[in-house]
């Protein structure tokens, strides 16, 4: 069996609204006010909540792993193998991120504490709000603009706009924090990411941004390193 890329973009798509489907507006709705309620926390109180904020994102991470994981696996495998292949990097990530997650319950290297973050820095939280807005696309016509997606997006759902949401966060403190679950999600950007995006899944578009920013930042601290 030979690749057909808009077989993948169309079994891709599929995916996704399956999702949708089986998921809907609760888990949706849930995703959305955790995260809002845990981001003023440690926003207000910084690191007094990562553990919670670890916690939390770690379910996310079970929950997504679950569907984007072992299920996709699962479901590109009988569309065929080729398929399958080029996507079983996604599932690969993801089981290692979960594990990074457990390990930042027991061991917590977040840093939440944005108050001394310089001010331009916070230009990064543009991509923030994308993840978690994450405006409905729907395949072939283009994007459907609503307020609604604010609790009703498939941020949450989705492994994109979660680490969108996430890596922004991270990437105001770089280089603290957990330096291994920021490799893993810059990686999760740059090749997840761009695939959603060639496969003509357009709101990933800002992730491959911070991904490049991201990988930027991996590389220059590297460098200064080297330097030292």
């Amino acid at each position: 069996m030979n690749f057909d890329p808009k077989v993948f973009g169309e079994g891709f798509h599929r995916f996704v609204q399956m999702e949708i489907d089986i998921f809907g507006i609760p888990l949706s709705i849930f995703f959305h006010v955790v995260t809002l309620v845990i981001l003023f926390l440690v926003f207000r109180y910084g690191n007094k909540y990562r553990k919670l904020f670890a916690i939390y994102f770690a379910f996310n991470w079970l929950f997504l792993f679950g569907y984007w994981g072992v299920f996709a696996i699962i479901y590109w495998s009988k569309i065929g193998i080729p398929y399958l292949a080029s996507f079983i990097l996604a599932p690969i990530l993801l089981g290692f991120i979960v594990f990074h997650w457990i390990k930042e319950i027991i061991n917590p290297k977040f840093d939440l504490d944005f108050k001394n973050v310089k001010g331009y820095k916070f230009v990064i939280l543009l991509i923030t709000i994308w993840g978690f807005w994450y405006p409905t696309y729907i395949y072939g016509q283009g994007f459907i603009f609503s307020v609604k997606d604010a609790l009703l997006s498939n941020y949450g759902l989705m492994p994109c706009p979660t680490t969108m949401v996430v890596l922004s966060l991270m990437t105001l403190k770089y280089p603290n924090g957990n330096k291994k679950l920021y490799n893993l999600f810059t990686a999760y950007a740059l090749f997840l990411g761009t695939g959603s995006v060639l496969s003509g899944w357009l709101p990933d578009i800002p992730f491959i941004i911070l991904g490049i920013y991201s990988l930027y930042l991996i590389l220059s601290m590297h460098d200064t390193r080297l330097k030292v």
